[in-house]
């Protein structure tokens, strides 16, 4: 194992969601440096998650670009990709500087945000979540908290781990929890939505409801209520596919890059009825969509 890289960047991960134990505090970054010198690009990039991400030492942005680079230098076209797509110069201060937000509603809160994302971010997202549709689930607490196919949800989705080696991802969750002023530990991992001609997610709430809490009853006292949702639109030209809130008789559209906020719960901590929303049917092209859920207290990393 001590001088296969895949097997060290494997226990390192398995170290860091706590599926295996550390001996010492630093014991995972080490495999990964480990792993790094023995010229792996996917250790390279795991190395600059962590390094954006401030694991096991002082987060460096700097750091995190060197060894994106470092496995770009090697070939690897992921490397290259993410690289292209954050552009030349990384700018700390414009990408978690203060962004205006537009208020369209106060209870619940909704907001949005014009050219949340640029252009080669967007279509980078979609690039790698193209790779990993699958039919999106739903959640039923009346089923042990499973997953299972829905008729009231038709769309396509392409889920990601925290840990996952591409420093756009981790970028763009560092811009949300800046945004909304919630810690990035915090976060649930990322999805992606697709929704083709005809697709739709019927009317819903992203937070658990009464009657569901005992089925959820491990998952509220571990990580809380789902306090915040954070869209964002990674195309346009498609037709139809809004974002409806019934009760408050409105919808939203965003053009691509746009980012839409709306909470769940309200400072009190209680439920948002008015927040009960729709991905409408596209009716023309296809639509895709940033999902990002925000829970009230630090999420695992398994």
């Amino acid at each position: 194992m001590q001088s296969d890289p895949r097997a060290q960047l494997r226990l390192a991960h398995l170290m860091l969601t706590g599926r295996e134990r550390c001996t010492q505090p630093d014991e995972p970054i080490r495999l990964v440096a480990a792993a790094c010198a023995q010229r792996s690009a996917e250790a390279l990039m795991y190395h600059a998650v962590l390094a954006a991400r401030g694991h096991g030492r002082a987060q460096s942005f700097d750091d995190a670009f060197r060894f994106l680079e470092e496995a770009a230098a090697l070939g690897d076209t992921r490397a290259k990709g993410q690289l292209m797509a954050l552009g030349r110069g990384f700018d700390r201060n414009a990408w978690f500087g203060q962004l205006e937000q537009v208020q369209h509603h106060q209870a619940p809160r909704v907001s949005s945000i014009e050219g949340f994302l640029p252009k080669p971010v967007c279509s980078w997202l979609i690039k790698q979540a193209c790779k990993n549709l699958v039919r999106a689930p739903v959640q039923r607490a009346d089923d042990n908290a499973a997953f299972s196919l829905d008729n009231s949800r038709s769309n396509s989705v392409a889920g990601s781990s925290h840990l996952q080696p591409d420093l756009v991802v981790q970028l763009v969750n560092m811009r949300i929890a800046s945004a909304i002023g919630l810690p990035l530990a915090h976060q649930e991992p990322t999805n992606f939505l697709n929704y083709k001609r005809g697709q739709e997610y019927t009317d819903h709430y992203d937070f658990f409801r009464s009657e569901e809490e005992a089925g959820f009853a491990h998952e509220l006292r571990t990580i809380g209520q789902r306090v915040a949702t954070v869209l964002v639109y990674l195309n346009d030209g498609y037709e139809g596919g809004e974002t409806a809130f019934p009760r408050l008789d409105w919808s939203f559209k965003g053009k691509l890059g746009d980012a839409l906020i709306f909470w769940n719960l309200d400072v009190a901590g209680e439920r948002e009825m008015n927040s009960l929303h729709a991905g409408r049917p596209v009716t023309k092209g296809e639509k895709w969509l940033l999902s990002k859920w925000v829970r009230q207290r630090p999420v695992p990393l398994i």
